[in-house]
């Protein structure tokens, strides 16, 4: 779960390192724009001094001789400028792409480690809305940092020159200046709150909007879209009026950092010009006074706009911080071991085990299942049935005692290892946006050909698969929606069975099909199952007759072992398995009661 319990300080503080981190990491790219800007400064510094001395010497003194000297430098200095504004522009663009790329990759890489725990709590639009738009203010953010180290540079050494054309006049135009900036800033301090809460709305909606989008079906088949438009809606008011919030607060200050050079510009005009008048100031100086000024209105742009998207640079950086803080629960031991090589021989070891601290769902579990052996989990919702292969797996790590794979502690184990030693089909079906070959290639990219149509075969997704438009190259949709979710299972099953891991989890994996479907599949299961061991979570008792043992859970705790003809006796197998005709009445009238 990410971490709530930070304070507004201490996310900043994560910002502001992750920001410098990947700022220095492609610190060779801000070199090379600081240098075309080096280039480009430099030159504009001396143009208005150029400038300046032809006025007096060439206009003032009319002296056409040195016109065309003055035209040349100019021009020659004016291509220049060109060159060093090209190359600064070029390397400042490029570097916040890079790293807001590699921030991105980060973060990506990131959240693939992290447990089950933390998917559990964090909504995939809440990770969406870090993976895009904040990394995208992020961006924005430090894309003015070259042109703002620039514009410091130029502010503080056209102002020693500003000095030295007079004295007077650049002390009154710099106290007028930094009396207007002053008051400016004081706005910018409600830009970094105000871009929090932009950013976290617009979270709530992303995830709104996927959450909304993965169950249309849902809304559009049980007549929902009145409420889901209602409820939209109030998301959508909420973040716009966040969002205007913000852009108010940020307009006001752009307003007031962009107004500074035009106050210090009247000042300029009205003492500069009585200066002017009292020969006090040359024609040439007062040009070059008003183009150094001119100069400073870049500067305070620059410095405008950084400092308008900083807050919100930082705020997103925060809410991306807040994710790379997050530690897996279920880690790789620092001297992991090889899984050894065998049948898939499983051992569960006096375990506990709860996803909360006050809810344990697992309680002192000792169960041995044989390598190659198939077992089915029977039991009633909250059982623990799934838990139990989740943990085998190391989707999450037991509160104590101890999971084994053919003798190997599976928190000793190498990751890796595990996880290729275990292949699952779950209930809810992930089918990628691609080829049908490549969403049953996705976790055995070697395959032939010959595998892939075989392991189709088993999981009878042959037939289906070459009726479609491009057999097996046929592109597939996003979650695989333009299939039938019993096809989608099929996929998922073949998927299962291609990796030839030596266990094999089949949780709930035929629920979406049909009775007669399910019995061709249960026929290639057979032989897929034969010499691997393979663990069954259902509730139907075509699919747990497959099993050559079964073991009836109930809160968690074993209180039934033994073959499918040796539990029908027991009442509990029977409502398990929605056999026990009365039980089943019973239950749908106590339900009815108390609705």
């Amino acid at each position: 779960m990410i971490n709530q319990s930070e304070s507004g300080p201490e996310l900043r503080g994560h910002a502001r390192r992750l920001l410098i981190e990947h700022l220095w990491r492609r610190r060779s790219v801000i070199e090379m724009a600081l240098v075309g800007a080096v280039i480009y400064l430099a030159i504009v510094l001396t143009i208005p001094l150029v400038a300046g001395r032809a006025i007096d010497e060439v206009v003032a003194d009319h002296d056409s001789k040195k016109f065309w000297r003055y035209l040349i430098i100019l021009t020659g200095l004016a291509i220049a400028r060109s060159g060093g504004g090209a190359m600064r522009k070029y390397y400042a663009t490029k570097n916040p792409a890079i790293v807001s790329a590699d921030i991105r990759g980060r973060l990506f890489e990131h959240v693939q480690r992290l447990s089950f725990s933390f998917h559990d709590s964090v909504g995939a639009g809440q990770l969406m809305a870090r993976a895009s738009t904040d990394i995208s203010m992020i961006e924005q953010a430090i894309s003015p940092l070259p042109w703002f180290c620039q514009s410091v540079v130029l502010f503080f050494v056209g102002g020693t020159i500003l000095v030295t054309i007079h004295t007077h006049l650049a002390v009154a135009v710099f106290t007028v200046i930094s009396v207007s900036m002053v008051l400016a800033l004081r706005t910018a301090k409600g830009l970094y709150p105000a871009a929090v809460d932009a950013q976290e709305r617009l979270g709530y909606f992303a995830e709104f909007v996927e959450q909304q989008v993965q169950g249309i079906r849902v809304v559009k088949g049980q007549g929902f879209e009145p409420q889901f438009r209602r409820r939209g809606g109030e998301v959508a008011s909420e973040l716009r009026v966040a969002g205007l919030h913000r852009s108010g607060i940020r307009a006001v200050f752009q307003a007031s950092m962009i107004g500074v050079p035009g106050v210090a510009m009247l000042v300029i005009i009205g003492y500069g010009g009585y200066l002017g008048a009292d020969r006090q100031l040359t024609p040439g100086e007062l040009w070059t006074f008003i183009q150094y000024l001119a100069l400073l209105v870049a500067p305070v742009a620059a410095g405008a706009e950084l400092l308008s998207q900083w807050p919100q640079g930082m705020a997103a950086a925060a809410r991306i911080a807040e994710v790379l803080a997050v530690e897996p629960d279920v880690e790789e031991p620092h001297h992991s071991k090889k899984l050894p090589a065998g049948g898939g021989r499983i051992k569960f070891d006096n375990v506990c085990f709860g996803y909360r601290p006050e809810l344990q769902v697992i309680h002192n579990l000792t169960l041995s299942i044989k390598a190659g052996e198939s077992v089915a989990f029977v039991g009633r919702t909250g059982s623990g049935k799934s838990t139990l292969v989740y943990l085998l797996a190391r989707f999450y790590d037991t509160w104590s005692g101890s999971v084994s794979i053919d003798g190997r502690r599976v928190d000793e184990a190498r990751l890796r290892d595990l996880r290729a030693a275990v292949s699952f089909v779950f209930e809810d079906t992930v089918v990628f946006t691609s080829s049908i070959r490549e969403n049953l290639a996705v976790g055995e990219l070697t395959a032939t050909d010959d595998r892939i149509e075989a392991a189709a075969r088993l999981a009878k997704a042959h037939d289906f698969i070459a009726e479609l438009p491009d057999g097996y190259d046929t592109i597939v949709g996003p979650q695989g929606l333009s299939l039938s979710g019993g096809q989608r299972q099929r996929l998922a099953i073949a998927r299962a069975i291609l990796r030839n891991s030596r266990i094999l989890v089949l949780d709930d994996a035929m629920s979406a099909v049909d009775p007669q479907t399910e019995a061709e599949i249960r026929t290639g299961l057979v032989e897929a199952m034969e010499g691997r061991t393979t663990l069954i979570v259902a509730h139907r008792v075509e699919t747990v007759s497959l099993a050559d043992r079964i073991i009836l859970l109930d809160e968690g705790r074993i209180i039934a072992d033994g073959t499918h003809s040796e539990l029908l006796g027991l009442r509990e197998y029977r409502i398990a398995l929605a056999l026990d005709s009365l039980a089943v009445t019973n239950m749908l009238s106590e339900l009815a009661a108390g609705d």
